[in-house]
């Protein structure tokens, strides 16, 4: 009986997170939309826009805690970097499987 009583509240857990991701994809998109509209406010006012970009970042940090809350998973985000890309590196196994096979 306890065992059955703990799968159905896993079950019912999991069903929450699953419903609250599905909420965050859908808040995802609601920003996304926000966002291409700060593009076309960004022609009239350059405050306004930077007000709304400031509050859609502040928006998108709370949702990416929520996100590693809920899932265990911690989304970094990247600083862009500067430079020039590196030559491609090739593994020489699969270079001669190709060659061998042309």
């Amino acid at each position: 009986m306890t065992d059955l009583l703990g799968k159905q509240i896993y079950h019912q857990e999991q069903l929450i997170k699953l419903h609250l991701l599905t909420s965050l994809a859908r808040s995802q998109r609601a920003l996304t939309h926000m966002l291409e509209s700060v593009a076309d406010v960004s022609t009239n006012s350059k405050e306004t826009a930077q007000q709304l970009a400031d509050n859609i970042e502040v928006i998108s940090k709370y949702q990416r805690q929520l996100t590693a809350k809920i899932t265990g998973i911690t989304i970094r985000r990247r600083a862009r970097t500067q430079g020039r890309n590196g030559k491609p590196w090739l593994n020489q196994t699969f270079t001669r499987i190709r060659i061998e096979q042309q």
